[in-house]
C-alpha cells in the first residue's frame, strides 16, 4: 500500500512538473555541438516527437556574475543584424528577442503568443557555479508575418552565443536601444546543419582496417596558396584483388589547423604497366612530372568543416583491381594566409577498406565550373551568379541506362560564395533539386547525406548555380585555384561509377573575345585581343551597368563543356556540337520549402 501511494506521489510531480513546462533530463537528443569554450555553451538538438516540422533543443550554458546568455540565429558567419535571439537572463526567465538591420536587439512586447515553446522553470544543475539547462521546442518555420524569426532549412545554421550585462539586460526591458556587440558581448560563432537527414548508415570502427596517406614532414611554404603532391603505393594486400572503400577520414595535423584548406586523394586509373614516376612536392611546379596526369579518379576528399564520410551498405569506393595502377596521388591544399614559416604538416586522407566486395562501386563527379579566369567575378556585388552545366549530350554517352543514384553532395567555394545549390533538368523539364545551402560558408563544406537518394539518367541536365559577394573587393576576382580566386563545383557521390570524373563549363573563347570588343565600343574599355584574359577583366571599368552586362552575358554565351573521365582525357563517346548554351529554368532560384503549413 505504501509502494502505491509512493508511486502516486512521484506520478503527480511528474505531471506538476510538465504542466509547469519542464522536461526531464532523459529526453534524447542525436546531435550536440559545442558554442562557447568559456561559457561551456552547448547545443544539443533533435527532431521533436519525430515531427519533421519541429525541432527540442537543449541549451546548456555556464553564466558570469552580474550575465545573462545570449544564443542567436544568424544568417551568415558574425553579422549581428536580423538576428533571432534567445535570451537567458539573471533572474533565470527565458525572452525570444531580435535584432533589426541596424543590429538594435528589440523584446517584443506581445510576448503573448510566442515562436517557441520553452520547457524550462529555472533549473540550475550547479547553483555554484549558475549552470543552466535550459530546453526549447521550436518550429522550423515560426510563421512568423514579420519575419524576425529565422527559418531553419538543411543548409548551413551561424549560431552565435554570448553575454548580455544586467545593466543592458534591464535597459531592453525598459525599450531602450541595445546594439549588438561582437567584443563586448564576447559572441562565438559556431556553424551547423540543424535538420539532418534521418538516413542512417552503419558506422564503421575506428579500429577497423584502414590506411593513412598523409604528407611526410611537409614543410608548409610561406605563401599563401600552395598544391602539394605526393604518391604513394597501395600496400600489397590491397593491390593483389579489389577492395572497397567504405569510410575515408581527414586527418589534420594539429600544427596545420586552419592552414589546410581541402585535401583530394586520387587513384591513377590507368593499366598497371604505366610508370606513374614518384613525386612529393608543389603540384604547379615545372619540376613535376608529366606522368602523373592520368591520376584524376577521386577516392577521397577532405575540406574545412568537414567529418568523416561513411558509404552505404550497399555501395562502396574501388581500389586494388590487380591490372589497374597501384599508385594514388594525395593534393593538399595549404592557404596559408598569414604567410607563417617553419610548419611541418603530416595532414592527409585515411580510407577504411573491406576485401567483401559490396553490391556497387561507387564514384564521386565533380560538376560546375571550370577553374579558369574566364568564370570571374566583378568587385561591389553583393549577389552574383554564375551557373555551370553538365548538359544531357554529355550524361546521354557516359552514364548507364539505368542511371547513377546519387546519395550525398559536397558543396564548394571559396571566400566569395554565399549561397550554391545543384539542380537535376529531367527529360521531360522536371526540376529536382540535388543540395542547396542558402546559407553557404567557405569554412564549412561538409559532406552532407541527401534526405533522400536521386536518380539521374542518361539525357538529363545537372546545373550548378554559386552566388557570390565581393562587396568588400576593389579589383576583379578571377575563377582559379588561388583562395582569393573563386571556384564553383559540387562533388556528388553515387553509384554504381562511371567513367565520367568532372562535368564543367566556362564561356567560351570567341564569346569572351567579343565581349571584351563591346565593352571597348560602348563603354570605352581598354580591351585588346593582344591582352590576356586577366588584363581585359582588369581594364574594363565596374558599375552596377557594367557589372549587369557580364552577368547577362554569362546567362545566354556559348560555352565549353568538359566531359572528361577519370584519366583526364574527353569521354571517347562524347562530341559536343550545341552552339549555346542550354537554357536555366524560368524558376531560376530554389523556392524555400518548409514542412510548415503558414496561413
Amino acid at each position: 500500500m505504501l509502494r502505491s501511494r509512493f508511486l502516486l506521489i512521484l506520478f503527480t510531480i511528474k505531471i506538476i512538473l510538465c504542466v509547469q513546462g519542464q522536461v526531464q533530463d532523459d529526453e534524447e537528443f542525436s546531435y550536440m555541438v559545442g558554442l562557447s569554450e568559456p561559457l561551456r555553451s552547448t547545443l544539443e538538438w533533435n527532431y521533436y516527437e519525430n515531427d519533421a516540422t519541429r525541432l527540442i533543443f537543449r541549451w546548456n550554458i555556464t553564466l558570469l556574475n552580474n550575465y545573462g546568455g545570449i544564443l542567436a540565429f544568424s544568417n551568415y558567419d558574425l553579422n549581428t543584424n536580423n538576428l533571432d535571439v534567445i535570451i537567458l537572463s539573471n533572474d533565470e526567465k527565458i525572452y525570444n528577442a531580435y535584432t533589426d538591420e541596424n543590429s538594435l536587439l528589440f523584446i517584443p512586447k506581445n510576448r503573448v503568443k510566442l515562436s517557441y515553446t520553452i520547457l524550462h522553470s529555472g533549473y540550475i544543475k550547479n547553483k555554484k557555479e549558475k549552470e543552466y539547462s535550459i530546453q526549447i521546442i521550436r518550429p522550423i518555420d515560426t510563421c512568423d508575418k514579420e519575419k524576425r524569426n529565422y527559418i531553419i532549412d538543411s543548409g548551413t545554421t551561424h549560431l552565435l552565443t554570448g553575454l548580455i550585462t544586467y545593466e543592458d539586460f534591464q535597459k531592453l526591458k525598459q525599450n531602450q536601444l541595445i546594439k549588438i556587440d561582437i567584443e563586448q558581448m564576447n559572441l562565438t560563432l559556431q556553424r551547423v546543419q540543424l535538420l539532418k537527414t534521418r538516413v542512417k548508415f552503419r558506422q564503421i570502427p575506428d579500429e577497423d582496417p584502414h590506411i593513412d596517406f598523409l604528407n611526410q614532414d611537409v614543410t608548409i611554404p610561406n605563401v599563401e596558396t600552395t598544391y602539394w603532391c605526393t604518391r604513394f603505393k597501395l600496400p600489397s594486400n590491397i593491390v593483389e584483388k579489389p577492395h572497397h572503400i567504405i569510410r575515408f577520414d581527414g586527418v589534420i595535423s594539429p600544427q596545420s589547423n586552419g592552414i589546410v584548406h581541402h585535401m583530394e586523394l586520387f587513384h591513377c586509373d590507368v593499366s598497371s604497366d604505366i610508370d606513374i614516376p614518384e613525386y612529393n612536392g608543389v603540384c604547379t611546379s615545372e619540376q613535376k612530372p608529366m606522368g602523373l596526369t592520368p591520376c584524376r579518379r577521386v577516392i577521397g576528399a577532405w575540406a574545412l568543416g568537414a567529418t568523416n564520410f561513411t558509404y552505404p551498405d550497399e555501395a562502396g569506393g574501388l581500389i586494388g583491381e590487380p591490372r589497374k595502377s597501384s599508385y594514388v596521388i594525395l593534393e593538399v591544399h595549404f592557404n596559408n594566409q598569414y604567410l607563417k614559416k617553419g610548419i611541418v604538416d603530416q595532414s592527409g586522407i585515411r580510407i577504411y577498406y573491406t576485401s567483401t566486395l559490396r553490391k556497387y562501386d561507387a564514384g564521386i563527379m565533380e560538376v560546375g565550373l571550370e577553374y579558369n579566369a574566364k568564370n570571374s567575378i566583378p568587385p561591389q556585388t553583393n549577389k552574383f551568379r554564375i551557373s555551370g552545366y553538365c548538359t544531357g549530350e554529355c550524361t546521354e554517352v557516359t552514364l548507364p541506362k539505368d542511371g547513377i543514384t546519387v546519395f550525398a553532395s559536397q558543396l564548394h567555394t571559396h571566400l566569395n560564395g554565399i549561397q550554391t545549390f545543384t539542380r537535376i533538368i529531367k527529360t521531360n523539364g522536371e526540376i529536382i533539386t540535388l543540395n542547396i545551402d542558402r546559407h553557404y560558408s567557405p569554412h564549412f563544406q561538409e559532406i552532407r547525406l541527401l534526405p533522400e537518394p536521386i536518380l539521374i539518367k542518361p539525357g538529363d541536365m545537372i546545373l550548378h548555380t554559386c552566388i557570390y559577394n565581393t562587396q568588400i573587393r576593389t579589383n576583379m576576382t578571377f575563377g582559379g585555384y588561388g583562395i582569393t580566386d573563386e571556384m564553383c563545383v559540387n562533388y556528388m557521390h553515387y553509384y554504381p561509377r562511371t567513367n565520367l570524373e568532372l562535368c564543367k563549363t566556362s564561356v567560351r573563347d570567341d564569346a569572351l573575345d567579343q565581349f571584351f570588343e563591346t565593352m571597348k565600343e560602348y563603354d570605352y574599355a581598354n580591351t585588346s585581343m593582344s591582352q590576356t584574359v586577366y588584363e581585359n577583366y582588369r581594364s574594363i571599368r565596374w558599375t552596377p551597368l557594367t557589372t549587369a552586362i557580364l552577368q547577362e552575358f554569362y546567362e545566354i554565351a556559348p560555352i565549353h563543356l568538359s566531359c572528361n573521365g577519370s584519366d583526364g582525357n574527353y569521354s571517347p563517346k562524347f562530341e559536343w556540337t550545341r552552339e549555346y548554351r542550354p537554357q536555366e529554368p524560368k524558376q531560376r532560384d530554389v523556392p524555400l520549402e518548409t514542412a510548415a503549413k503558414c496561413v
